[in-house]
């Protein structure tokens, strides 16, 4: 009688034991189906931007949602002006993007930002044919700079707008808008992604007149969040590390060396 007791007391023990345990498992996953970020992400096809239905779309909303879902998150997208990118990530109205590094975002004790970089872009600059190549940012000292306005360039901003450096920079709106600058001579240089002079080609609707181009540096892009809005963020941004090395892994990224348009296999 004693035996078929301690049977049954050994039993029971087993059975909450193991109820226990799966529930230790299953209560993470629970966690991260309850969290949704909600991402911000600049106008800059063919990057970011809206499809025929008003949603967000585009190469680096696509990396976003994989790593996202992938880590078992769910998230909702705005595609805004870049000018209004970092603000609205420090302020907290997002909580989350796949951009350059930007001083802004760098100086605030709101966001912070992945260890590793999750793809790259390709950085030029663009000049007359007449006018010498650039190939450092040092040359650009005593001219003038056509750039989009909101853009940090991976903190190469800052450095143009500094005093010591003698530069003229004119911040646009539109990239056909700082072509047309070049082609009429009234600025020396521009800084402007490939594919943002390609958008701007493509909004001209003819090819661009005695432009010539340099790549001045690839820039990384990072996953920032902002750990204010986000519960948990360390863990969080844990996770969704481990979500692109996962991806990587299994083959569905290409390294994080790719451009956005490559990175997804």
């Amino acid at each position: 009688m004693i035996r078929i007791s301690w049977f049954f007391r050994t039993l029971n023990f087993a059975s909450a034991l193991s109820i226990f345990l799966l529930g230790s498992v299953v209560l993470p996953v629970q966690a991260a189906e309850s969290l949704s970020l909600r991402m911000a992400g600049p106008d800059f096809a063919p990057y970011y931007f809206h499809d025929a239905e008003g949603k967000p779309t585009g190469e680096l909303v696509r990396l976003y949602a994989m790593i996202v879902e992938n880590a078992g998150y769910r998230w909702q997208g705005s595609i805004i002006p870049a000018r209004r990118v970092m603000h609205g990530l420090v302020k907290g109205q997002y909580d989350s993007s796949i951009l350059v590094k930007n001083p802004l975002l760098e100086s605030s004790a709101a966001m912070m930002t992945s260890s590793i970089h999750v793809s790259e872009m390709i950085l030029n600059i663009y000049f007359h044919k007449d006018k010498p190549a650039i190939q450092g940012k040092e040359q650009l000292r005593g001219y003038s700079v056509a750039v989009m306005r909101g853009y940090g360039y991976g903190g190469l901003k800052r450095w143009l707008d500094s005093e010591y450096n003698n530069l003229s920079v004119y911040e646009l709106d539109s990239f056909a808008s700082v072509i047309r600058l070049l082609e009429s001579r009234r600025v020396d240089y521009a800084l402007l992604y490939d594919v943002n002079f390609a958008e701007g080609v493509k909004d001209l609707g003819r090819s661009a007149k005695d432009i010539k181009s340099y790549t001045l540096n690839r820039v990384p892009l990072y996953f920032h969040l902002n750990k204010d809005k986000v519960p948990n963020a360390s863990q969080v941004m844990e996770d969704l590390m481990e979500s692109y090395r996962d991806l990587m892994t299994r083959g569905l990224l290409a390294g994080s060396e790719s451009l956005p348009e490559d990175v997804i296999r």
